[in-house]
């Protein structure tokens, strides 16, 4: 990747493929694969790929709001009353609260199941390719693939990657002691954002947060028991 680019992805969609990927890989082999629940936050997740991804960010809400909904819906589930588990966006990603519910996990995977439609042949041949490719072979395709061992390499290449940013900071005069404690972004923002002639743009931190708090699909999604 361009060293102006921090993430270690092309897209979010390809860093959430690649999640996926990791948690398709370690269910088949821990054998969680058989159980109904991990089984059906597999498909939520590829239901999720196949509409292009989720919108992780843009879900994402403050303690206050989620603190708001369920003070406003009294901790109940909208939809039948019961005890309240999950913020729900109603539609879309907006999240001011009017587009925001309290619902317990049974009325929320419900509304999610309304809302999936069944894969085309085109999309189910696509899953296959990609369990053909990225799932089945014992040794992982890409170091990204690999469940056991990414969180590791993943932190290793970040660390490089910010090594490479000092290196070519030292290029315009600066020196680490100039930088400290600062996040990879913070050193982009501080040097190349200044500059209105730069063509360069810094473009944040890689949210690897999962997919949203208080939200269906942090459990579904995120499953991992």
């Amino acid at each position: 990747m361009p060293e102006q680019i921090e993430r270690l992805f092309c897209s979010e969609l390809c860093r959430q493929t690649a999640e996926t990927i990791r948690y398709w890989r370690g269910i088949v082999r821990d054998g969680r694969i058989d159980r109904p629940d991990v089984r059906y936050a597999l498909r939520t997740r590829l239901a999720h790929l196949l509409a292009g991804g989720y919108a992780t960010r843009a879900r994402q809400l403050s303690s206050r709001t989620r603190q708001l909904v369920w003070d406003r819906d009294q901790g109940r589930c909208r939809s039948c009353g019961g005890p309240g588990e999950e913020i729900d966006h109603i539609e879309g990603d907006s999240p001011d609260p009017v587009n925001l519910q309290l619902l317990c996990a049974p009325c929320h995977r419900k509304k999610t199941e309304l809302r999936m439609m069944p894969a085309s042949p085109e999309q189910q041949q696509v899953l296959k390719d990609l369990k053909k490719r990225r799932v089945d072979p014992d040794e992982p395709v890409l170091m990204c693939d690999d469940h056991e061992h990414w969180a590791g390499n993943e932190r290793t290449l970040r660390k490089e990657r910010k090594e490479r940013l000092l290196e070519e900071l030292a290029d315009y005069g600066y020196s680490r002691s100039d930088f400290p404690g600062y996040s990879w972004a913070e050193m982009w923002d501080e040097v190349f954002e200044r500059d209105e002639d730069d063509d360069y743009e810094a473009r944040g931190i890689d949210d690897d947060s999962g997919f949203g708090p208080d939200s269906y699909f942090a459990h579904a999604m995120a499953k991992g028991d």
